[in-house]
């Protein structure tokens, strides 16, 4: 049953041990979940064939996410439980293969002294311990300073932050788990690692090639600096971004972390792309019943930011109140949507900002200079105008009606995700024609779906499309609303031809 006035910005909750139930899978989703994500790094293929099933066992509507998990560079297995590095001394690094002690760390990547300089940092165990490289000993060893005292334990991940890596974003083990979630049914496929546009376009291609009659989003985990300095091409790329505070709070300074999640919403927002921001957003939930305060003014200050969705990783996956943290989660998400602000303070405030759909809350960011404005709008103008201008004229009417919805009906998902790219303050319903189409506008702001399977028909009728939306709505026990502005191509089903902007008082 469609609920087209519950929340906007949506949810993406990670299965794991503490949620795979058929009976937990139910609960998150009735709570508020609209995508589960399924993290590769954990767990094998049987595990997560059988978690497919039971997901759609409960649900055909909730969208599947496959996070690859890219490469892992680790240290290796130690001579003890565990070594004490004392801050000031110095450690081999080295990527011959040998078990770790106190005068040398293996760490498996084989380009170690090809691609880490003198100068450069080390970071084991989420930036917990920090090296700095002295000099390259030999082919294979590398000798660094320890600048940070800590307890070494085995296989513990690195970041190099300052050092341009040869291994590839996409690994053969990424391959072959895409292979698996394209024949599994998975909606959208998370990429880690990400660098360049050219990481997104090779999954694009595989994907394409090996299924062309299928179609995946595809998005970009912004996680690396070099992500961070490519973020624009990347988010023409992609079909969508996450703000990866996990690793990028590695990689770059910490204190850094809320500058940068704003700048890279606010480009996902500008290249009309949903955004998802994620880590560590109910955190204390893995162990308690209620959320701090400052969690909550995380998610809501996310929110006011432009992103259209936040996740759930370890809260879901291995927390003791999975259920608990997505009920919070879609309760915060309400509250901070029912406050002035959103409605019509921050947003409404700052309409020389919004950079035409560049999203809303971004009147705190620094003025752009004209030049700049200018470079931004020509994103727009070099785009597919037409459609642009729909989407746009489409929000604005509603914006200026009482009582109303914006009906976009669309093939593919692509006249939605463009409406709900210029945050509307009404509901957006999409007419899609099958259940994989309503998945994949599962983290787009505002936006739900009816299927209506004749829409691909080019003689439908619109007044069927009316007569449908009037009735789902009454079937979810809410009124009609006073008006429909209703948008699409002509002649209706034809796929990309959004080309008529319809205002129907319902």
């Amino acid at each position: 049953m469609i609920n087209i006035y519950g929340k906007k910005v949506k949810i993406v909750a990670t299965l794991g041990p503490a949620s795979d139930s058929m009976q937990m899978i139910e609960k998150i989703i009735k709570n508020g979940a609209d995508v589960i994500r399924l993290n590769f790094s954990h767990g094998d293929e049987n595990y997560f064939a059988e978690a497919i099933k039971k997901i759609r066992s409960v649900s055909e509507n909730i969208a599947i996410l496959v996070d690859l998990p890219g490469p892992k560079i680790r240290t290796g297995k130690l001579n003890k439980d565990s070594i004490n590095l004392q801050k000031g001394g110095t450690i081999i690094l080295t990527n011959k293969y040998t078990v770790s002690d106190e005068r040398k760390i293996y760490i498996d990547y084989p380009y170690l002294c090809d691609d880490i300089k003198p100068k450069n940092l080390v970071y084991i165990n989420d930036g917990k311990i920090k090296l700095k490289v002295i000099k390259k000993v030999n082919g294979n060893e590398l000798e660094a300073e320890i600048l940070t005292k800590g307890v070494l334990k085995a296989e513990k991940g690195i970041n190099f932050p300052d050092s341009k890596l040869s291994i590839t974003s996409v690994t053969e083990n990424d391959k072959k788990f895409l292979k698996f979630g394209a024949e599994h049914g998975a909606d959208m496929f998370a990429v880690s690692f990400v660098r360049s546009s050219e990481d997104i376009a090779l999954v694009r291609n595989l994907l394409q090639n090996e299924y062309p009659a299928k179609k995946f989003l595809i998005i970009a985990k912004i996680e690396k600096i070099e992500a961070v300095k490519n973020i624009e091409k990347i988010a023409a790329a992609a079909d969508a971004l996450m703000v990866a505070r996990g690793d990028l709070g590695v990689e770059a300074p910490i204190e850094n972390i809320p500058i940068e999640q704003k700048r890279i919403i606010y480009i996902a927002n500008l290249y009309k792309k949903p955004v998802i921001t994620a880590t560590q957003m109910l955190l204390s939930m893995v162990e308690n019943e209620t959320p701090t305060r400052a969690e909550v003014t995380d998610i809501s200050n996310a929110i006011f930011d432009g992103t259209d969705a936040v996740m759930l990783s370890e809260e879901t996956a291995i927390g003791k109140y999975p259920n608990e943290a997505v009920a919070y989660m879609s309760k915060i998400i309400r509250a901070t949507e029912k406050s002035p602000m959103f409605s019509g303070g921050v947003y409404k405030s700052y309409p020389a900002y919004r950079m035409h759909g560049g999203g809303r809350a971004i009147g705190y960011l620094e003025r752009p200079s004209m030049e700049e404005y200018s470079d931004k709008v020509k994103i727009k103008k070099n785009s597919d105008d037409i459609s642009d201008i729909i989407a746009e004229t489409a929000s604005t009417a509603s914006e200026l009606l009482n009582d109303c919805i914006i009906a976009a009906i669309t093939r593919s998902g692509y006249t939605a995700n463009l409406i709900s790219s210029f945050k509307p303050p009404v509901p957006v319903v999409a007419i899609v024609p099958d259940d994989s189409a309503k998945r994949r506008l599962s983290l787009n702001y505002g936006v739900s779906c009816i299927t209506m399977k004749n829409i691909t028909d080019k003689n439908i009728d619109l007044q069927d499309v009316i007569d449908l939306i009037k009735y789902e709505i009454k079937k979810s026990g809410h009124k009609s609303p006073d008006y429909a502005v209703i948008t699409g191509g002509v002649p209706i089903g034809e796929p990309g031809s959004t080309d008529f902007v319809k205002i129907i008082r319902l």
